[in-house]
């Protein structure tokens, strides 16, 4: 190189820092570049961590069940039922046996179809008599039997309801006092019987009579919802086996 071009060189480098020290400031500001793009990578990192966190406890409540606020407004409860209301034969019979002080409850085994039976008790607890109710249909009409004449049929008796009836006792045993009462509705025929029984085996005619009257065994059988507490398929027509047997029979006609 020439004396010239060497001088041109060096005017033109005059007031340049030195090299060395040129070389130390690069590096310095590559490290500083990297520990900044360092720290925005993390920052990235936790942004996008906290956004994950959020979006999955937004989602979990939206999606998924959880307990519901505690209301404090009023909730029905379901309240026990008295078997009165449970069972309409029931509350029928219960009417004249409630006047009496006394009560009746379903005695097991309690129903078959076209059959129910009820225990009477005293306010002790104590059993007082039985209580039978059998449905039957007699369309073609019903002989209500003559107790002093085997084949005979009975004139029965009219109720304003509808029904016609004959009433019956067998109270002659101190220890089996029967009251029995058979009402045919004569609209459609279906008949239905009651029979009531005293405690057996008091040896005494007031402790042994029957919980009902053949009056009040009467009113009930005459009153028409103690046969619309029967679904229209039960009947105890023979054959019928697991029916009540009554101490006067049930004969439908044909």
């Amino acid at each position: 190189m020439s004396a010239a071009m060497t001088a041109m060189l060096e005017r033109a480098c005059t007031g340049e820092p030195p090299i060395g020290d040129a070389v130390d400031d690069i590096f310095r500001q590559a490290d500083r570049l990297r520990r900044r793009r360092a720290r925005s990578v993390i920052l990235a990192g936790l942004v996008a961590v906290a956004l994950v966190i959020i979006l999955g406890y937004a989602l979990t409540t939206v999606l998924l069940p959880g307990s519901k606020p505690r209301s404090t407004a009023a909730v029905a409860v379901a309240q026990p039922r008295p078997s009165a209301v449970l069972d309409p034969v029931l509350a029928v019979l219960a009417k004249p046996i409630d006047a009496q002080q006394r009560r009746i409850v379903p005695r097991p085994p309690f129903s078959g179809p076209g059959w129910r039976q009820y225990a009477v008790l005293d306010t002790n607890g104590e059993p007082h008599g039985l209580v039978e109710v059998a449905v039957f249909d007699a369309p073609a009409g019903l002989c209500l039997p003559v107790l002093a004449e085997a084949t005979a049929c009975a004139q029965p008796d009219h109720s304003d309801s509808g029904f016609e009836y004959a009433r019956y006792d067998r109270t002659e045993d101190v220890d089996w006092q029967v009251n029995e009462v058979i009402a045919r509705r004569v609209v459609d025929g279906r008949t239905v019987a009651v029979q009531v029984t005293g405690e057996r085996g008091t040896g005494d005619r007031e402790a042994g009579g029957p919980p009902l009257s053949t009056r009040e065994a009467a009113d009930v059988a005459t009153n028409a919802r103690l046969l619309d507490g029967f679904g229209l398929g039960e009947r105890c027509n023979q054959p019928a086996p697991a029916c009540p047997v009554f101490e006067v029979p049930i004969r439908p006609a044909g």
